[in-house]
Parts: C-alpha cells; structure tokens; sequence
C-alpha cells in the first residue's frame, strides 16, 4: 500500500508532460520562452512546488527516521537535479523518487484512513495540474478553413500534431512531431515570428510557409492581419487561419 500512495503523490510530476510528451533534455532559452516544462524548474514551473515539497518530505522522513540505504539518497538527489535543470524532466524524479518515497512511508505504518487521504491528494493534484497545463483548443472551423487552404503550414506548436491529423497527409504541418521535431534554427525563427520581429515576412518565406495557424495572442497576428501579403480565412474563437496572397 505504501508504495502505491508513493506512486500516487509523484503522479502530478508527471503531469505537465502529458500534453508535451515525455523527454529527457537540458533546459533551452529558446524553447523556454514558448514552453515553461523547457524552462529549469522554480517554484513557479509546473510542478515545482510539488517536487521540490517530495524532495523536502523524503529528507526530512530519512532524517527522522535515520534508516535510509545508500541507493535511497542517490535516486532522490539525481531525480531532483534532473528536474531543477528542466522543468520537463520531472517525469524523471516522478521515477527516482516512488521507491524511495515508498520505503520511507512503509516505515510509518500510518491509520488506513491516513494513507487513502494522501493517495487522494495525489490523484486530486495530479488531475489539476493536468487541467491547468493543457494547450488551447484549437476551433473545429479553423481546422476545417485549414484544410481549403494548400502549402505548408505553419501554426502553434501545441496545435501543431493534432492539425496534421486532421488535415492529414495532403499538407505539412511544421512542428507536428514536437519540440523534438525540429532543429534549434526553426524554433529561433518560431519566436522571431510569433513575436513581431522585423524579419518575420522573410523568415516565414524561408520556412516555405503557406498557410498561418496561429493563436490570437501571439503579437505577431495584428502585422498578419494587416499585411496584404497575408489573406485571412479565418479570424474567431481565439485562432487565426490566414494563406500567402502573393506567390
């Protein structure tokens, strides 16, 4: 049972990745400014006050009871290191962590009711963070103005997978694999694009991009809408769909 409460209370370091994917990195100032999991942990990653809190509970629980064998201490300082270095690797910790963690409650030999609540709070957070960390809908009719529209396209990277399965293989999302996908120098133009620099036009004809499928805050749509290098197609629901006008 205690291992399984263990399992339950890492479960929200998992949590952040579901919607990214789970990978193994170092943290990247590029990526970092479009995706905080890419982003060395603080207390304001997602997830960090949790993590950083099971490191403290496990310490302080090894201390009190001064029995931990030598591999415990190693998995819980090179799971948290990981994690601290990048906030994406706490799936990592979520793993060095639960038999540790798990040992370490066994030994306390808590009331029933103890062990269900601390399980439960898991779970609960787990759920939470889950909820808080998912990407923005993208809305159906800016899928369905997407697929009139041929070329490559270039969208939110977080709508980027799902937009290549619904446009499926007649058109090439950029990005549609993950961050993972694609090489350093594209996600430098990324930003460069969504964030109004002055080169944004020819960055995106570098990129051979067609077609824009962008999320409305991204500074960059109020240049697209006014460009007349640009038509749009669609503009609502908080995405922008917009087709080269000029060959």
């Amino acid at each position: 049972m205690a291992y399984l409460v263990a399992a339950a209370l890492v479960l929200p370091l998992l949590a952040p990745e579901v919607w990214g994917g789970f990978r193994l990195g170092p943290a990247d100032n590029v990526l970092g400014t479009i995706a905080p999991t890419e982003q060395p942990m603080s207390l304001r990653s997602p997830g960090g006050e949790w993590a950083i809190g099971l490191a403290l509970v496990w310490f302080a629980l090894a201390y009190w009871r001064r029995s931990p064998t030598w591999w415990q201490p190693i998995l819980v300082i090179l799971g948290t290191t990981a994690a601290l270095i990048r906030s994406g690797n706490a799936w990592l910790d979520a793993v060095a962590l639960v038999v540790p963690l798990g040992v370490q409650i066994s030994s306390l030999r808590l009331p029933h009711r103890v062990v269900v609540a601390a399980a439960a709070i898991g779970l609960l957070t787990a759920a939470f963070t889950v909820w808080t960390t998912r990407p923005p809908a993208l809305p159906q009719a800016a899928v369905t103005a997407a697929q009139g529209v041929p070329g490559t396209v270039f969208a939110e990277w977080q709508w980027a997978p799902q937009l290549q399965r619904d446009l499926g293989p007649d058109h090439h999302v950029l990005a549609a694999a993950g961050l993972a996908s694609e090489t350093p120098s594209f996600w430098l133009d990324y930003v460069r694009i969504t964030q109004d620099y002055e080169q944004w036009p020819s960055e995106l004809r570098g990129l051979n991009a067609d077609v824009l499928v962008l999320s409305t805050d991204y500074p960059v749509v109020e240049q697209v809408r006014s460009s007349a290098a640009w038509h749009v197609v669609y503009d609502g629901g908080g995405a922008l769909v917009a087709q080269r006008a000029e060959p």
